[in-house]
């Protein structure tokens, strides 16, 4: 007899990957709406920084792009702190794209 361990649907959606950061860009393209997250960014750096230099800056720390629906993608600014809980798939790419759970603007 074998016994494989497993663990049920439930289990995992209450253990989805949880991450925090500040929308730094922002794009929709043929509908499909996302963020990017940056772990960590002074406000300089998000008031005069471009694509290319979030990109830059993603390399070194915990980054990545999101899918988020229309309505979060509308309701959502950059520069907005947020708490992100994503699936468990993600692209591989720098930064990875990970589709959103769901998410929570964070009020500091």
């Amino acid at each position: 007899m074998i016994v494989l361990p497993g663990c049920s649907n439930q289990d995992e959606k209450e253990n989805y990957p949880i991450y925090e950061g500040t929308v730094v860009f922002k794009t929709d393209e043929n509908d499909k709406y996302k963020f990017l997250v940056l772990q960590h960014i002074s406000k300089e750096n998000l008031e005069n920084g471009h694509l290319e230099d979030f990109i830059k800056l993603a390399q070194d720390q915990e980054a990545s792009y999101y899918f988020v629906d229309k309505e979060n993608y509308e309701a959502i600014e950059v520069g907005q702190r947020v708490k992100i809980t994503a699936d468990f798939n993600q692209q591989e790419s720098l930064p990875p794209i990970r589709t959103v759970v769901s998410i929570e603007k964070i009020n500091e």
